[in-house]
């Protein structure tokens, strides 16, 4: 007589590597859309700091005291 187990778990044990790479691949792409976020904001800091250096420069320059 043979008896057929079913085994409850089985489906997780399968999907436990594709679980894994699941997260690494969001993790990634997370930190991709970071990574480019911050590039962005420190590109348009940069612009600012510049125009503003700009105008300070011009001030000193326009009216000698």
């Amino acid at each position: 007589m043979v008896f057929k187990v079913k085994r409850a778990f089985s489906g997780v044990k399968r999907r436990g590597g594709q679980t894994a790479i699941e997260y690494l691949l969001v993790t990634i792409s997370l930190l991709f859309v970071f990574v480019m976020m911050f590039k962005a904001l420190q590109y348009a800091l940069a612009n600012q700091f510049q125009r503003g250096g700009l105008v300070v420069i011009r001030m000193y320059t326009e009216t000698p005291w």
